[in-house]
């Protein structure tokens, strides 16, 4: 994390979480100062502690239940099942039984019985490095801690709210507390835990609250009352602006591209024509259906990829045919007729189940994950595309497998679902039997048998993310190699224009995926390659559109050939930044001098 040493405007780079521009007071958020002690008590007062702890139980599960009704109306359907599976945290019969054994056999007080056996649930999950797996632990410590608060009689304080737009700083917060906080004039975070991924993220985005994650030091670097201004787009935050920083900062924030949000919500149209004709596609990255769908919808925006795994990943449990068809029609006719594209399973070994016996991982995201579980463990595979196919007689759905790495596994997948192509025929069910299957380009190995692989499938989507992550060597959510995590590296945009190619000369679209394909500033190189649609955060997609019309093609391919024969990403990051000033100040053609 890169900051300089100047008392005032003191800039730290961070990792982005949600968007947008935020300006407020920082208010430093600790967790409640929960200090346990073991106390005796006598018999007689046993179904006393009983009784307070199924007090405090009530009370938490009361709390959850309301934090998901206002989940409801603030964010929409899907959000509701975060609180949900908090709620089954909070109702969970066999820990509350052994808690229950606990002071009854130990004679101890119910708070210090309860976090003894928390303790020995999390000791296992604790070790885990499965992001899905670390939020389950986020999960049951949330719930755990407003358990704990109301035995020990501590609030969360700022029930009121604050007096000025606010910015809470803290380890993490869960997703009632953002849309609690949210309603308070708090207008951003930052913690040291919880990444783009994390249910916190996910919410953040769905409100349009800008967020970022970094390894703060509070107590050196930063004091409640000190101002700060977030910018989420770049994960960037500045410390103690002086005035005239925090009035440029201000002006910014005025501007319509400022809070991407609401600029989606303004859009009247999007078209996205370069200045010469050609037209790109845009489309929308989704975890969750939300509030923006409707403006997506009006807009004439599909859905690029949609990230399945949300639905197991609410309550750590896999949905059943039954309600993953009902999610996906839903989807599917929300957005009729543009394409839906449905991701399968994008999961890591440790939180497999039903039939698999589960293991930790060292590396999850070098290990178990994606199409390699799918194949492993074909029932849950099959009743996944038993329920896309189902849902596919309206014929907008579209399938992408992760993580592919051999062509081998493709063949297999390809195989696996014609034969339930063929269960469904048998059995008069309804689909569309020309549904397109793609393949997400997210590993070298995958890039460089593009080729191959492009005879096999209708389309590409480049999932950019984990591209990057994996040609670089660098986890994009730890902070200590996050300078490692570098999309404009030559190797990254090699193997993109890898897949771009084999594509196109298979006569197939492909779609770039990830947060590359929402950065402004790598617009013309896929403007250059030819890329057939971007698929990115939705917030992004009305400014995307805005920077393609100030392109031409033929110039953007010009500068492809350019940025190929670079050799560093400095000089690749030199050639993109004079591109899009010159693209900014209209100065055609000086964009592409050598």
């Amino acid at each position: 994390m890169a900051e300089s040493k100047n008392k005032k405007n003191v800039k730290v780079k961070c990792i982005p979480v949600s968007g947008g521009l935020a300006m407020g007071e920082i208010q430093i958020v600790r967790d409640p100062h929960l200090q346990v002690v073991r106390r005796s008590i006598p018999a007689a007062k046993v179904k006393k502690e009983i009784n307070r702890l199924e007090t405090a139980l009530a009370s938490t599960i009361k709390e959850l239940q309301s934090a998901r009704d206002r989940a409801l109306k603030a964010v929409g359907q899907q959000s509701i099942n975060i609180f949900e599976a908090q709620v089954l945290i909070a109702s969970d019969k066999q820990f509350h039984d052994g808690v229950i054994q606990h002071i009854k056999s130990k004679r101890v007080n119910a708070e210090y019985a309860f976090q003894e056996n928390l303790a020995e649930t999390l000791s296992s999950l604790n070790q885990s490095r499965d992001p899905y797996l670390r939020q389950m632990v986020n999960d049951i410590t949330s719930v755990s801690q407003r358990v704990l608060s109301i035995l020990l009689g501590v609030g969360e304080g700022h029930q009121n709210g604050f007096k000025r737009p606010t910015i809470l700083v803290g380890r993490i917060f869960s997703p009632g507390q953002i849309i609690s906080y949210a309603k308070k004039k708090v207008v951003g975070f930052i913690t040291s835990e919880g990444g783009p991924t994390s249910h916190m993220g996910l919410i953040a985005r769905s409100l349009g609250i800008p967020a970022v994650m970094g390894n703060f030091d509070h107590s050196a670097k930063i004091s409640t009352g000190m101002s700060m201004v977030i910018d989420g787009n770049n994960g960037e935050v500045i410390l103690d602006p002086d005035k005239a920083t925090w009035d440029n900062y201000r002006r910014i924030s005025a501007r319509k591209h400022a809070q991407p949000f609401a600029v989606l919500k303004r859009a009247k149209a999007i078209n996205p024509v370069t200045r010469d004709g050609h037209h790109y596609g845009l489309a929308a990255n989704l975890e969750i259906p939300g509030p923006l769908d409707d403006h997506l919808t009006r807009l004439g925006i599909g859905v690029g990829l949609y990230r399945t795994e949300f639905l197991y990943f609410n309550d750590q449990i896999f949905p059943d045919e039954e309600e993953q068809f009902q999610n996906y029609s839903h989807i599917a006719e929300k957005f009729h007729p543009r394409p839906v594209t449905l991701r399968t399973f994008d999961l890591g070994g440790d939180k497999y189940v039903d039939g698999t016996e589960g293991f930790g991982e060292d590396n999850p995201a070098l290990g178990w994950r994606g199409i390699r579980v799918a194949l492993d463990s074909s029932g849950q595979f099959k009743m996944q595309i038993r329920a896309m196919l189902r849902a596919s007689a309206k014929g907008n759905i579209r399938i992408l497998l992760p993580m592919v790495s051999d062509a081998s596994e493709v063949v297999t997948a390809i195989n696996i679902i014609a034969s339930i192509k063929r269960e469904l025929s048998r059995a008069n069910v309804s689909y569309d039997d020309e549904i397109q299957i793609g393949v997400m380009i997210e590993v070298p190995s995958a890039a460089m048998q593009a080729d191959y692989i492009a005879e096999m499938v209708d389309f590409f989507s480049i999932g950019t993310n984990d591209l990057i992550q994996y040609t670089m060597a660098a986890d994009r959510g730890n902070y200590r190699v996050a300078k490692y995590y570098d999309c404009y590296h030559p190797a990254v945009l090699k193997l993109i224009q890898m897949a771009v190619i084999a594509a196109h000369d298979n006569k197939i679209p492909v779609t770039v995926c990830g947060e590359m394909a929402g950065d402004i500033n790598l617009t013309p190189f896929f403007v250059g390659l030819r890329v057939d649609e971007l698929s990115m955060n939705p917030t992004m997609i009305p400014r995307i559109a805005e920077w393609i019309s100030q392109i031409d093609y033929i110039d953007a391919k010009r500068f492809v050939s350019r940025v190929m024969r670079l050799t560093t990403s400095l000089k690749v990051r030199r050639a993109f930044k004079d591109a899009y000033e010159y693209i900014r100040q209209q100065k055609k053609g000086s964009w592409l001098q050598q």
